[in-house]
């Protein structure tokens, strides 16, 4: 599914800020009783630190010493001065604020927003990687090899995709988030995929390890992706659009593959109806709570993943 804003925009309606809005949702604390801090949001103080604008603790919680802190940053470099950390801004961060975690491997002498989200995750999990920086250096090393040998991988201080969905997942079960069952399980299925909507991740699983590692978006608040265990139940290339059963879609009509498709190019339907997992054209949404339950993939990835799946592959979303 996508969002309304989304096909309005593609049928020549002007743009609204519901992305902007959406990154402080994606990035912000949950409500107050549920408060949890985001990597995300610690790679962002540790932006801003960088830059002399933040001096709070790098907590990963988005409170007002941040805001603010990006107010100032936005004011000085003449941007929409909203306290919103959307793309623009992050990439007005320059270096600090370059590579999407997951998108590249990670290794000693690398720097950028995804080293600040690795140490903070190797921080939270107990495994000290020194100053929060962005810069993977020889603590941070030692912290990445000590917590490889703890979850059972190679110690080679390298962040794959298998550490970081270790990592990133990581319960008292095991790597991953799997428990011995469930590894059990992903070993007998050959395939599976694995999607953590918070982190707002895909993991491709080959057996008991993850192969790609991929960013997503999830659903929105009100239209949250369903949580449980599933399976692909279709496949599509080039899929049209059929505006679902539901109030905001009600004066829509059907969209024929194309350019502006809101399903892109591939869609793999899993077993919730009108739920499933797709390509966008829209790849600026990727990586925030955006739509009304489906999992977006850049287009790229959501034909990388299609090659991958078949009917039938196992989908668990937490």
């Amino acid at each position: 599914m996508t969002t309304l804003t989304t096909i309005r925009r593609r049928r020549g309606a002007v743009r609204t800020s519901l992305l902007g809005l959406a990154a402080v949702t994606a990035l912000a604390v949950a409500p107050a009783g549920s408060a949890a801090p985001r990597s995300g949001v610690a790679a962002l103080q540790v932006a801003l630190k960088g830059r002399g604008l933040y001096a709070g603790a790098i907590d990963g919680l988005l409170g007002p010493r941040t805001v603010a802190a990006v107010r100032v940053f936005q004011r000085r470099h003449h941007l929409t001065v909203d306290g919103i950390p959307g793309p623009v801004t992050r990439a007005a961060l320059g270096r600090y604020g370059r590579y999407r975690l997951g998108t590249r491997v990670l290794a000693y002498g690398d720097s950028g927003w995804d080293v600040a989200e690795t140490q903070f995750l190797l921080r939270a999990r107990g495994y000290s990687p020194g100053p929060l920086d962005g810069s993977f250096g020889a603590l941070s090393d030692a912290a990445v090899r000590r917590f490889q040998r703890r979850a059972g991988l190679e110690a080679d201080g390298v962040v794959g995709a298998a550490t970081l969905a270790s990592l990133d997942g990581e319960s008292s079960e095991g790597p991953g988030g799997l428990t011995t069952g469930e590894a059990r399980k992903a070993r007998a299925a050959r395939r599976l995929v694995i999607i953590r909507r918070d982190a707002h991740r895909l993991y491709f699983y080959r057996g008991a390890r993850p192969l790609r590692v991929f960013t997503v978006a999830t659903g929105g608040t009100w239209t949250p992706t369903p949580h449980g265990r599933f399976r692909i139940v279709n496949k599509y290339r080039h899929p049209w659009w059929y505006p679902p059963d539901s109030g905001w879609a009600k004066h829509l009509h059907p969209i024929p593959p194309g350019p502006g498709n809101p399903l892109g190019t591939r869609w793999m339907g899993i077993s919730v109806p009108g739920v499933g997992i797709h390509g966008t054209p829209d790849s600026a949404s990727v990586g925030y709570s955006l739509s009304h339950g489906c999992i977006r993939m850049k287009m790229r990835d959501a034909e990388s993943l299609f090659r991958r799946v078949r009917v039938g592959t196992r989908v668990w979303i937490f």
